[in-house]
């Protein structure tokens, strides 16, 4: 279940913000554009979340008076700051709604006169207990705190005030009592240390009794040292990794700017290990290496004064995300630069070919992070695939891998072995597809059916439709094109 959108009303820098939200979304905007607010907004849901799973629903009153569902959420469990709430000290309610993939929706109200109110709205079946709360809303928060460099010296303390302040913005001051507490989870901290930090190891905590101070060492090569003797981007990385293996895989991970003192190869680990592991990635950053990382339509531009967060549509937008943080680097380039690849494609095929690489378990070309995606108007236009293949070999001198894939459409087979026998002389990594265009490999009853049916779970619906019914509705949307 995902969180498909949130609509910010008064609150702190926004005053009137909406944004729409997919698996993976990294905010990008220059400092003060309202990225750091909206991730304030979800940390918000999750204090409420924790707080109100455990109690059933009563009535409260929503941001019109008008009675409703829900909870009257105590301070003291929100992980933000709640003073000067309201944008420019408005003397209303400060509103965040947030839409789930149900249609169901949670609404998160801070009154002019203070508190703060859950207020629910279920499409279908009221939520009237906590088994209910639980079903119509099947969303888990995790936020990862401010990463710092660690404290040189750190002590064994009490129960109380670890579960007060581990998950907080002092978690960097508690990393060995974190570790003393999860021992058994250890060996796969180690493990996941030792797999993205070549040469470099880790040692459980120990405690001096007489003092209670407790020390943990890292290993590289046969030097053992106290973690605070290693670099910061090491002490980053170590607690990256801690919150990251402290999360499920049904999680909204809300992430604020933790590419600070990583070394841009770790940027690009951290991004991927965010995607793979959570259910919904929230990431703000004004790296550069993340932001060419990810897929164009995983980066959002927040701009405080707009109405609405602006997803990237293509390379081009991505481009334009990226001189919008205030970077003069070429996304096209740069990729270029590390892959030394170009495919051209025929339009938008790429997009449905990444989604299949995806699923297919082809993480490289789902990522497409070292490959430089250029679309083409077609099989006439194939003549702009040979003249960059001499541009690359001739004039740059440089050894660029080119590769195209075209379209079928209506042609014959002795039409296309006659146009790859001409072109493979030039670019000998050239195809043409078996079907009239990509989309016509998933034109199969079982991809058909499977999709509805997680579509329709994904709504929170449920539904009888199975293979037999999408060939049903696949030939009969087809049979009437036959030749």
């Amino acid at each position: 279940m995902l969180i498909t959108n949130a609509k910010f009303g008064n609150f702190k820098a926004l005053g009137d913000l909406s944004i729409s939200l997919r698996h993976t979304n990294v905010l990008v905007g220059p400092n003060n554009a309202g990225k750091s607010t909206i991730l304030d907004g979800f940390r918000a849901l999750e204090g409420a979340l924790r707080y109100a799973r455990r109690r059933k629903p009563t009535w409260v009153a929503d941001e019109s008076g008008k009675p409703t569902r829900g909870y009257k959420i105590p301070i003291a469990v929100l992980p933000i700051s709640l003073e000067n709430i309201q944008t420019n000290y408005r003397n209303v309610n400060a509103v965040i709604e947030f839409r789930l993939g149900n249609k169901n929706r949670l609404k998160l109200i801070f009154k002019e006169e203070g508190g703060c109110t859950l207020c629910l709205n279920e499409r279908v079946t009221e939520s009237v207990t906590t088994r209910d709360f639980s079903l119509n809303f099947p969303i888990d928060l995790v936020s990862v705190p401010t990463l710092a460099p660690f404290e040189e010296e750190e002590s064994l303390v009490t129960d109380k005030y670890f579960d007060r302040w581990a998950k907080s913005r002092r978690s960097h001051r508690l990393f060995r009592n974190i570790w003393r507490r999860n021992l058994n989870d250890f060996q796969e901290f180690k493990m996941l240390v030792e797999e993205t930090w070549p040469g470099m190891s880790i040692l459980p905590p120990e405690i001096e009794y007489e003092t209670k101070r407790l020390t943990m060492f890292c290993k590289e090569g046969r030097i053992d040292r106290e973690v605070y003797w290693a670099g910061f981007g090491f002490q980053v990385w170590l607690q990256f990794l801690t919150h990251i293996l402290d999360i499920g895989p049904k999680t909204l991970l809300i992430v604020d700017e933790p590419d600070i003192y990583l070394h841009p190869d770790l940027q690009h680990q951290l991004f991927h290990l965010v995607r793979d592991r959570t259910e919904q990635t929230l990431l703000a950053t004004h790296s550069v290496e993340i932001i060419n990382e990810a897929n164009h339509d995983e980066v959002i531009l927040v701009d405080k004064t707009k109405k609405k967060a602006e997803r990237v549509n293509d390379l081009s937008g991505l481009q334009h995300a990226i001189s919008f943080i205030g970077s003069a680097q070429n996304v096209h380039l740069s990729r270029l630069a590390r892959g030394k690849k170009v495919l051209f494609f025929e339009g938008q095929d790429f997009k449905i070919l990444r989604r299949i690489a995806a699923t297919c378990g082809q993480k490289a070309l789902a990522s497409a992070t070292d490959l430089v995606v250029l679309p083409i108007g077609g099989f006439s236009q194939w003549r702009k695939v040979e003249d960059a293949a001499w541009t690359f070999e001739k004039l740059l001198e440089t050894n660029i891998k080119i590769g195209a894939l075209f379209d079928r459409d209506y042609r014959s087979q002795e039409e296309i072995d006659e146009f790859l026998n001409k072109i493979r002389k030039t670019v000998p990594v050239t195809f043409v597809l078996d079907r009239k265009e990509i989309e016509n490999y998933l034109l199969h009853s079982v991809v058909l059916s499977r999709s509805v049916q997680q579509r329709l779970k994904q709504s929170g619906k449920s539904s009888k439709f199975n293979e037999r019914l999408a060939e049903t509705l696949l030939y009969k949307s087809t049979n009437q094109f036959k030749g």
